[in-house]
């Protein structure tokens, strides 16, 4: 069966390194509505969708997800960054932030959200990682000016981002093992 959407589902992976290519204004339009396509419980659309790919302002926001890594007391986590260059979001040219309403289900909105990203970043000829290591940068000691500075609204919080770029690695897929299936017939 030939099938475009599960074929991209099929190519799909984490890249973890990204060339210096922009993003055009297609791809970001694209990728903006299909944030915007995402479903959410209750159609509450609660969500937000913060496009970073200001050069200072990803900078910023990798400096700080490095901070709350090494201030976290994670030597072995932190020394496994710097082993794999240093770099939290890869050098990816947009840095999508999902953030919500602290609601129930709004974590399961945003997953839903990333998920619509990655894969409207593969159909497009991009790649993308899904990223959490952000959550650190944006709680603690920094974190109320970091959500000021990224613009978070009023009264809503870091849920999941995305890093989106030209690939500069390859790697595939992950294999699918069936074992992780379990029918009821």
């Amino acid at each position: 069966m030939e099938n475009i959407v599960l074929k991209t589902m099929l190519e799909r992976s984490s890249i973890r390194a990204y060339t210096d290519e922009k993003l055009t204004d297609e791809e970001l339009c694209a990728l903006e509505q299909a944030a915007l396509s995402a479903p959410t419980a209750m159609n509450r659309r609660e969500q937000r969708f913060i496009f970073v790919t200001d050069d200072g302002m990803l900078e910023r926001l990798e400096n700080a997800i490095m901070k709350s890594i090494i201030d976290s007391g994670n030597t072995d986590f932190a020394e496994r960054i710097k082993s794999r260059g240093g770099k939290t979001t890869y050098n990816a040219r947009l840095i999508v932030i999902i953030v919500n309403k602290p609601a129930h289900f709004s974590r399961v909105d945003a997953g839903i959200a990333v998920e619509n990203l990655a894969l409207a970043a593969k159909s497009l000829g991009l790649d993308s990682v899904i990223l959490g290591m952000p959550e650190g940068a944006f709680a603690g000691e920094y974190g109320e000016a970091l959500r000021r500075e990224f613009r978070f609204p009023e009264g809503y919080e870091f849920s999941i981002a995305i890093g989106i770029g030209h690939k500069a690695t390859e790697k595939e897929p992950h294999e699918r093992d069936l074992d992780h299936i379990i029918h009821i017939d």
